[in-house]
């Protein structure tokens, strides 16, 4: 799909993003959310539900003809689909559930195994992520547009995103290691995909995923991120690619906004 093609679909993933993002608000802001335990013990919500059924109406009416792969979805195994839109229609239940707003809508478009487009919206903050692959990243606040860029690292002063509702053992032997390699290290905490736009805008240096996590908690986020300039792989430093199968796991792995820097050397 060409650059201009991609700038069209974003503007039409941006407004289903919005509906999305107002049918979970209206539940957010409801004193008592109805919610019961999925069978891996996550919380589930009657706005993940609102939010997943919005989507997969509006995507289906945008004449691409592509199948949906989504958390809520029923979507089965399939090895020969190569473009999809891949959904987490409420991505940060916890953090919905604890009303602390650090919780997203995300919609991807995958090609051939790789994020071309992402949308990341987070209706509490009343902020919106856009990646378009080959065009740039962009950030809409309270209906502002500005585009975004990572920034180079200040190895003086490394600034470190963690998980607000998962870190792990694994995170803290991490956060070990950053303090025995730089000066000063920031740790800022988020929730949801914001943890890779924070690094996106520039906010962050890196975000480490030790814990487990599905390809629909982070592809829109990847192609914010490297839409701005950054970049994610696992942590042997190897891209990793997504599929149209709704079990797959992704492996452990780190983002950065600045590639150049020998990231891997962290992990090794």
């Amino acid at each position: 799909m060409d650059k201009h093609s991609l700038l069209e679909l974003s503007e039409e993933i941006s407004q289903i993003a919005q509906k999305a993002a107002e049918s979970v608000m209206d539940i957010y802001l409801k004193q008592k959310i109805t919610q019961k335990t999925k069978v891996d013990g996550s919380p589930l919500t009657e706005a993940d539900l609102s939010s997943h059924r919005l989507i997969i109406e509006r995507l289906n009416k945008i004449n691409l003809n592509l199948p949906v792969l989504s958390e809520e979805g029923k979507a089965a195994f399939k090895k020969d689909i190569k473009a999809f839109w891949l959904v987490d229609p409420l991505d940060g239940t916890k953090e919905f559930l604890n009303k602390n707003g650090d919780f997203t809508i995300n919609i991807a478009l995958i090609e051939n195994g790789v994020p071309l487009l992402g949308v990341v919206n987070a209706p509490a903050k009343d902020e919106i992520f856009t990646g378009i692959s080959g065009v740039g990243a962009y950030k809409i606040v309270e209906g502002r547009l500005f585009e975004i860029t990572t920034k180079k690292i200040n190895i003086e002063n490394l600034r470190v995103t963690l998980s607000r509702s998962h870190q792990t053992e694994k995170d803290v032997r991490f956060l070990e290691v950053l303090t025995g390699t730089f000066k000063k290290v920031e740790v800022i905490e988020a929730g949801s995909s914001l943890k890779l736009c924070r690094v996106a805008e520039g906010q962050s240096d890196i975000y480490c995923r030790m814990g487990p996590t599905f390809q629909w908690d982070i592809a829109s986020g990847q192609a914010v991120l490297e839409a701005a300039g950054g970049e994610l792989r696992n942590l042997r430093g190897e891209s990793f690619q997504y599929s149209f199968n709704s079990k797959k796991k992704n492996p452990e792995f780190y983002s950065v906004g600045d590639p150049t820097y020998p990231w891997a050397n962290l992990f090794s």
